[in-house]
């Protein structure tokens, strides 16, 4: 056998090949025909399957993992989400205590449905043991009070622990293609036609399984308008969103760049995608003040049914350091309103209660993160609110003398919005809305976004530790979040194309040229600028964005290139960017006059995901070896 297949011939598989072949298009299109086949429903005894998306009032959802497994839930409970925007979730380990459980009773109180999603391995054995006696317990209350669903994800033998369940339904892998199949199954966007191949005693045998044909009117493909246009804010045609004017690029080969090169990029970001770096991504890359590359990967949640366009909103998380705090600074150093080497008490007088050395410290320190401060407190536990977050700031104490070393910090990034909200007296928002964002056309740029752009809005963490929610729409950063969403550190929502905007104005000095969305020839032109403004000084944008000394890669506020550097190995030493936690980055380079804005999800539902370190360095290599017209080599430290 080994001979007629050719295999003595050394026909080894390229390892760098692996991700490419098994996480082609085709390849993961029969893994979803094959989870979907495989969908069997056991019983259905009051007919609840498939479920109708508008009713029967509260949901709610229960999903019992072990704490290890990071992957369960993890498209389940988006695609729930996405067809029920209301549902409510309740999550239970083998960790949960007896007062999660009453919290869990509690909530069932109002509740009209309930779908129990589990994930526990075969080997735990087919009894009641293998689900502890409080789960039990609350899932068959239910049975006697409410229409009741369970769903295994793995082991098949759940009805022996839980007999009174009369709607249940096994997708056995516990993965996401499989959990992707369920949702589909569950509301009838896929036929269910899957039989036991073993027998669940005492009551079903081998080859039993319901059908449930393909409900072709619940399709569950919403049409939603632009909610900018649906909120009035615009008129129809006139907003950034889906009926917005349509974003131009040029030709590659225009501004010296490949377009299989360019290609080449858009693939390294799908491969990632189909081993679970995010669940979408977004992508702009631009080169001579022209967008050459807008791509959207994926979609804004597992499972969702939402795809990414170049409109999708994203947490940029610390990118807000740049976009924003950084920026509104670059402003007002350069009309003479902040003076860098002043003392942060000149400002804020009340803000050094807690440790004398903070006298000593500069605006120039909190920009270089030598301030001495800690990276970041976990006050969002107990406090609330912008003064709240003031006081206790205030009585932080340094971990070492200022000045004397670099250690990146949230802390020092919120007090210089602090200090830049004295000096305007507005508020940041405020103040970037109408110095920034409204000059540039920055429509989809914000802080707080309102609850009707959520069909826009990729989502981030199943956060079980505060909100205890998945979080969408909403900051991510828990600090934000507790001192009102608007803070120096953290809390911009913004797109690729509104921060291809951005990029495009410093990459010419500071200056914004006009543009008309209708003959942008590629031009980052989302709303119509009638003339060009200087948004920031020229000298000022060199001042912030170069490197400041070689005992670190920081510039003022920005970052530059060093070893191992997320912008990768091929971006000049004169290249600057930033980085956010949720899986975003930006990096500009002057001497490549190209940028790259990379937004995705990374923390998508759990902040454990590390897989977007490398994509991100793949990415900002493949988008510099993409430009034909210059000596491109990697940097030597």
């Amino acid at each position: 056998m080994k001979a007629k297949l050719g295999l003595h011939l050394g026909r080894t598989v390229s390892l760098d090949a692996v991700d490419q072949v098994v996480g082609s298009g085709a390849h993961l299109a029969f893994a979803d025909s094959v989870a979907a086949r495989s969908i069997t429903l056991v019983s259905d005894n009051q007919g609840l399957i498939p479920l109708n998306p508008d009713g029967p009032g509260l949901t709610v959802h229960i999903r019992y993992a072990p704490s290890s497994w990071l992957w369960a839930n993890r498209s389940f409970f988006g695609g729930l989400l996405a067809r029920m925007p209301d549902v409510t979730q309740v999550l239970l380990d083998e960790r949960s205590s007896s007062e999660a459980y009453a919290a869990a009773e509690n909530i069932l109180t109002d509740a009209d449905q309930l779908i129990v999603s589990v994930y526990v391995p075969p080997s735990v054995g087919s009894g009641p043991e293998a689900l502890p006696e409080a789960f039990r317990g609350l899932v068959e209350r239910s049975t006697t009070q409410r229409p009741t669903i369970l769903l295994s994800f793995a082991s098949p033998y759940l009805l022996r622990a839980l007999p009174s369940v009369e709607s249940y339904l096994i997708a056995w892998g516990d993965r996401e293609v499989s959990q992707r199949a369920a949702v589909a199954a569950l509301f009838g966007e896929e036929e269910i036609s899957g039989r036991l191949p073993i027998p669940l005693p005492p009551a079903h045998r081998i080859g039993e399984g319901l059908d449930r044909p393909k409900v072709t009117a619940r399709v569950f493909t919403r049409t939603v308008d632009d909610p900018l246009v649906a909120a009035g804010i615009v008129g129809r045609g006139q907003g950034p969103g889906p009926f917005g004017q349509e974003q131009t690029l040029v030709d590659p080969s225009t501004v010296g760049m490949s377009a299989d090169g360019l290609a080449r990029v858009d693939s390294i970001i799908r491969v990632a995608l189909a081993d679970s770096a995010a669940s979408g991504a977004a992508l702009a890359i631009g080169r001579r003040g022209r967008l050459v590359s807008l791509g959207a990967f994926g979609e804004l949640a597992y499972g969702s049914g939402r795809p990414v366009t170049s409109t999708s909103l994203w947490d940029l998380a610390s990118v807000s350091k740049v976009v924003g705090t950084t920026t509104a600074a670059m402003i007002l150093v350069g009309e003479g309103r902040l003076d860098l080497d002043a003392m942060v008490v000149s400002y804020l007088p009340w803000w050094s209660s807690g440790d004398e050395r903070k006298n000593e410290i500069t605006v120039r320190q909190l920009l270089l993160h030598r301030s001495g401060l800690p990276p970041f407190r976990r006050w969002f536990f107990n406090h609330e609110g912008s003064d709240d977050y003031k006081r206790v700031a205030a009585d932080e104490m340094l971990d070492i003398n200022p000045g004397v070393e670099t250690i990146y910090s949230d802390i020092g990034i919120m007090t210089l919005a602090w200090v830049i909200e004295e000096v305007t007296q507005q508020s940041l928002d405020a103040f970037l809305s109408d110095r920034l964002w409204n000059v540039l056309g920055m429509r989809e740029t914000m802080y707080r976004p309102e609850p009707f752009l959520r069909p826009r809005i990729a989502a981030t963490e199943l956060d079980t530790v505060w909100r205890e929610e998945m979080v969408w729409g909403r900051v991510h950063d828990e600090n934000a979040d507790a001192s009102g969403g608007v803070a120096g550190h953290a809390g911009l929502f913004s797109t690729v194309v509104d921060l291809s905007v951005f990029a495009r104005m410093l990459l010419n000095g500071g200056m914004s040229p006009a543009c008309n969305p209708a003959q942008s020839q590629g031009e980052p032109c989302p709303v119509a600028r009638p003339e060009q403004r200087r948004v920031v000084e020229q000298d000022v944008v060199d001042l912030f964005t170069r490197r400041y000394d070689e005992t670190s890669s920081r510039a003022l506020g920005w970052d530059t290139p060093s070893e191992r550097s997320s912008g990768g190995d091929y971006l000049t030493f004169n290249a600057f960017g930033h980085t956010g936690y949720t899986g975003t980055s930006i990096w500009l380079d002057p001497e490549l006059d190209l940028w790259v804005i990379l937004l995705t999800n990374r923390v998508h539902p759990t902040r454990d995901n590390q897989k977007h370190i490398p994509l991100r360095r793949a990415v900002h290599d493949a988008a510099a070896l993409a430009i034909t017209d210059q000596s491109i080599r990697r940097r030597i430290p």
